[in-house]
């Protein structure tokens, strides 16, 4: 029993079953998590390395260069990068994507071991990349009184925060620190005889507690305990100092205590005001929505709790995320009404259309229940599958419920006709699917971050067209049978239709008696989509407009916290100006600081618009390089221009780097240029004489040690004081040691007891130093970075300066390669192209299977280069650019594009074989018996993707291009798959029309079902087989 007769026999088993789908899609959709992406993992580890104080060229010789070399034995590393800057060093080791990394991690662990560095730098940290290491929530959190509450913030709130479940980190900046200040009195420091130390020393050892043992007291044991405890900063002026003459003094009488409060080495402000951010970041598994919302649940109770502080959040990526879901779930609900449309108007009766739409929820709802089932998360990307598959999901339906039609000839049951067309057409719409699906598999298998990202859009597709084949051979015939719609053939829709068939037949038989003009304008055609090829823009990824920029400033080398204060308050001023901004927020220390702006709704101006107009304003800020960018939660990676330089001689590649800088500036289309080796901050090195300190029973390390205590302090101990904690420091007045030449009346103790001056064991040397030092795969690397101008092509650009930078004379050892995301992109496009090519493939060899003929096979090919044709086209007319959701596209048009030529092909070779016809006249008959069937196929599917070609839901911006390159390659493959295929399979078939009565190829797979199937009279003409 085949399955359509199964179907119509048993109704309740039907419908308890679509009903089963529909209960475990609802629930589906509330069990699985939202993101904005599929989840991804990066195949890199990160090696960081802590050498607090050193330079960045003694952190590349004494640390980098150590890591380095003992992880050139890690086997299978694809590229290893470092970065060696003021007190820290990152090497980066990537791999293949295949690569089993808990493997690699004990490799480099084990290697780590065997490392000799410095005495004074930390163990190294192994970390793994992750794309959910950026922030997911911040928060701005004021004082509503003058009450400092940074100490309350970060031992109260912050480890509030880190309790809740899937956070990994909340970073704190901005605020003052309150701190027991322990200042020193230099005379009377000397008058005792007392160094930093002593003092240092006294407190930390007088605040303590210890245990003595056990003691019985009667029945029960003791633990015996003591000590000294201090719980108010002026207490401590009472701790005894002994001298070394026997006297006892106290901390008052060498030093004044008291409460202080220290400015933080960062910045923060939110809307102009001064205030403690916390940024968010979340583990790499965790939902982000689920997080987001608990946090806000967090900040709402402690709000609630009338502690004096205003809590604002101030960034929620939970919310970004559901609104563009919210989106994409609307464009999908605008294609499906769309494409319920078409059937409306083609169908002519109520009930044949809701037959066949009702393949699109049901499957949707198979899609979210095999979602579900194999881990899969809701995101742009999995329901940007179904946004392309909606109209697809109707196409088996639609042949099977026309076949039915045709089946109902006013002598068989509704019953019967159910049961004998979709028999009919069941191999047909099988292949059909086959066809379609098979494009995916490259997709599957593709490595790199585009294989994460869409296979997500491949499974889904996969998921709803098997769905809709199910649901095409099983309830479109029980439907069929039981709400017995009927054809109107004399409607206007009909007329209009039997009209422009007559059109076509005409238009077809004259292409067809000129079959070298046909061929000359194709020809044509495809010289133009090479020429329309070059001409579109490239790019990484679509950036979604959400409104929102960053303004990235890095200071002038030399300048403090203070003055980089000075200069953001200056930008901030600039931003509040602007009366499109809804909400600004900045965050700075050690150099650099940024400022992110959102903008309104409502606003005047687009998002590239306000960056050129940041740009212009900013162009002439002092002191510091400006940079103004859009953010977007789908962003992969930063705009620009990126040459690197390598080489084993960084002086040579400096020099040539700045020759490169100089020839950057030169194109129009850069706004502004950097390198990755500007200067780093002014140094005065101290060099200690190593024998002159052995001479006063010192070391250079207790040298340097005794000058960083004496400029920055001493932590000696933490106070406990009304449930908060403040540590203690011990320091001399702030102006003491201001001045380079204050550090000549610094004193070092020496072993007798006595004090030297520091002038008198060392000297001072001063200099200059890169900010970074970069390496890649052991030489060093430069790069040049370029600030590509609003309406600017990246690729296009970059190209060019390549291209002038290769015409230089480089010196002897210096390569040059494009870096940053136009590296990115070189590589994720090749990965694409391949998966096209095997797409290409795949579909010719399903085709070969299908067809049993190689000819014929090659006949339906020829409407794939002209679906390029029309996807570029469209790109052109929509000023889109290529980029991987495109490239995704095409590669989907290759297994679409081919239904409308089978359609064609293999009615042509029935009405050959069974009704005698000559090719010519076979060809004009197929083409208009099949004119609306591939019109009804290709409009549900143009018009499904409407809304999210045109962004009618808003942020769809990632799936806005496939759309466009589906819908351009479609309908113009369609237009030329009516003219051009035909004229190929005459062309083709001269061997047949020579021999007379010859079959016309071998016997279709399609039809090896045929012996099984109703004999259809002359009469009554062949039931399509459209796919």
């Amino acid at each position: 029993m085949t399955l359509p007769k199964l179907s119509v026999k048993r109704p309740v088993a039907v419908l308890m079953c679509v009903l089963m789908l529909v209960v475990f899609g609802i629930s589906s959709i509330f069990g699985m998590e939202m993101e904005s992406t599929p989840e991804m993992s990066m195949p890199v580890f990160m090696v960081m390395t802590r050498y607090e104080g050193a330079s960045p060229e003694e952190v590349d010789n004494l640390v980098t260069d150590v890591v380095e070399s003992a992880l050139s034995s890690i086997s299978d590393v694809k590229t290893m990068t470092s970065r060696s800057s003021e007190g820290s060093s990152m090497t980066t080791l990537e791999f293949d994507y295949n690569t089993d990394m808990d493997e690699k991690y004990d490799e480099i662990n084990e290697a780590l071991t065997r490392l000799r560095l410095p005495d004074s730098a930390d163990d190294p940290t192994i970390m793994e990349m992750s794309m959910d290491s950026s922030s997911i929530m911040d928060l701005s959190i004021r004082a509503n009184a003058d009450d400092n509450i940074y100490s309350y913030i970060e031992n109260t709130v912050v480890p509030e925060l880190e309790k809740i479940s899937g956070v990994s980190s909340v970073d704190m900046r901005g605020g003052t620190r309150e701190y027991v200040k322990v200042e020193l009195r230099e005379e009377e420091m000397e008058q005792y005889g007392l160094s930093m130390t002593d003092i240092s020393s006294a407190i930390a050892s007088a605040d303590f507690t210890t245990t003595a043992g056990e003691i019985n007291r009667g029945n029960i044991s003791l633990t015996l305990e003591g000590g000294v405890s201090y719980d108010t900063y002026e207490s401590l002026e009472t701790i005894p100092i002994s001298l070394a003459s026997g006297d006892i003094i106290h901390i008052s009488d060498v030093a004044t205590v008291s409460m202080a409060e220290e400015q933080m080495n960062n910045i923060s402000r939110y809307n102009g005001m001064d205030n403690i951010s916390l940024s968010i970041s979340k583990n790499q598994s965790a939902n982000t929505i689920e997080i987001c919302n608990e946090i806000s649940e967090k900040v709402d109770e402690l709000n609630g709790q009338g502690l004096g502080l205003a809590i604002e959040i101030t960034n929620n990526s939970g919310e970004t995320i559901y609104e563009n879901i919210m989106n994409v779930v609307s464009t999908l609900l605008q294609g499906l009404v769309l494409s319920m449309l078409v059937l409306v108007v083609f169908l002519g009766d109520w009930r044949a259309a809701l037959i066949v739409a009702t393949s699109m929820p049901l499957s949707v709802f198979a899609a979210l229940v095999l979602m579900a089932a194999f881990g899969m998360t809701i995101n742009i990307l999995s329901l940007g599958g179904l946004v392309v598959g909606i109209g697809m999901m109707v196409d088996n339906s639609i042949v099977v419920i026309d076949s039915c039609f045709k089946m109902q000839d006013g002598i068989r049951t509704y019953d019967d006709a159910a049961i004998a067309g979709a028999n009919l057409v069941n191999g047909a719409v099988i292949a059909s699917t086959i066809t379609t699906i098979v494009v995916f598999l490259p997709i599957a298998l593709m490595d790199g971050m585009s294989g994460q990202l869409f296979k997500d859009v491949g499974f889904t597709i996969v998921f709803s067209l098997t769905a809709s084949l199910i649901s095409a051979l099983t309830l479109v015939p029980l439907l069929f049978a039981k709400f017995r719609p009927v054809e109107k053939q004399t409607s206007a829709v009909n007329r209009g239709l039997h009209k422009l068939e007559r059109l076509y037949g005409a238009l077809l038989d004259k292409a067809l008696r000129h079959k070298l003009i046909v061929v000359a304008i194709a020809i044509v055609m495809l010289a133009g989509t090479f020429v329309m090829f070059t001409q579109i823009d490239s790019e990484l990824m679509p950036m979604s407009d959400e409104g929102s920029i960053r303004i990235s400033v890095t200071t002038k080398t030399g300048l403090n916290i203070d003055e980089t204060d000075q200069i953001m308050t200056q930008l901030e001023a600039l931003v509040a100006e602007q009366p499109d901004v809804e909400s600004y927020s900045m965050r700075g220390g050690g150099g650099s600081a940024s400022i992110t702006v959102t903008l309104k709704d409502d606003r005047s101006m687009q998002t590239d618009e306000f960056i050129a107009l940041m740009r212009q304003e900013t162009a002439y800020v002092e002191n510091a390089s400006v940079e103004v960018e859009e953010r977007s939660s789908m962003s992969f990676g930063s705009r620009g221009v990126q040459i690197n330089l390598s080489g084993s001689n960084l002086d040579v590649l400096e020099q040539t780097a700045n020759e490169v800088k100089e020839v950057m500036q030169e194109f129009d289309g850069i706004d502004s240029v950097s390198t990755s080796l500007s200067d780093g901050d002014p140094r005065a090195q101290i060099v200690v004489d190593s024998v002159q300190a052995a001479a006063i029973g010192t070391t250079p390390s207790a040298v340097l040690s005794t000058v960083r205590n004496m400029i920055s302090g001493i932590e000696a101990t933490t106070l406990q004081e009304s449930d908060q904690e403040y540590s203690v420091k011990v320091m001399y007045p702030e102006d003491r040691f201001y001045d380079v030449s204050d550090l000549s009346g610094l004193m070092i103790s020496t072993r007798s007891g006595g004090q030297v001056p520091l002038t008198d064991v060392a000297t001072i040397v001063y200099n200059n130093s890169p900010s970074q030092i970069q390496r890649e795969d052991g030489d060093y690397q430069v790069s040049i970075t370029g600030q590509t101008a609003i309406g600017q092509s990246d690729s296009s650009l970059s190209g060019q300066i390549l291209a002038r930078v290769l015409q230089m004379n480089l010196p002897e050892g210096v390569t040059v390669e494009e870096g940053g995301s136009m590296r990115t992109m070189n590589e994720e496009f090749n990965a694409i192209y391949g998966a096209l090519a095997t797409a290409i493939f795949l579909v010719f060899v399903v085709m070969a299977i299908q067809f049993e003929s190689l000819r014929f096979s090659l006949v339906v090919m020829f409407s794939v280069p002209f679906a390029m044709t029309g996807a570029f086209l469209a790109l052109l007319l929509t000023d889109m650019s290529i980029s991987m959701t495109s490239l995704i596209g095409l590669i989907m048009l290759v297994g679409i594009v081919v239904n409308n030529a089978i359609v064609l092909v293999d009615y042509t070779n029935i009405l050959r074989r069974e009704q005698g016809l000559t090719a010519h006249d076979a060809l004009v008959n197929s083409g208009r018996s099949r004119l609306r069937p591939i019109l009804m196929t290709t409009l549900t599917t143009v018009l499904g993707l409407l809304p999210s070609a045109f962004g009618f839901g808003g942020n769809v911006e990632m799936m806005q291009s496939m759309s466009v390159v589906v819908i351009g390659g479609l309908t113009l493959s369609t237009l030329v798959t009516l003219i051009l295929v035909p004229t190929v399979y005459l062309l083709f078939d001269g061997e047949d029309r020579r021999k007379k009565g010859h079959k016309t190829g071998k016997r279709s797979l399609l039809r090896r079902n045929r012996r099984e199937q109703p004999q259809v009279s002359d009469a009554a003409p062949v039931p399509p087989e459209f796919f």
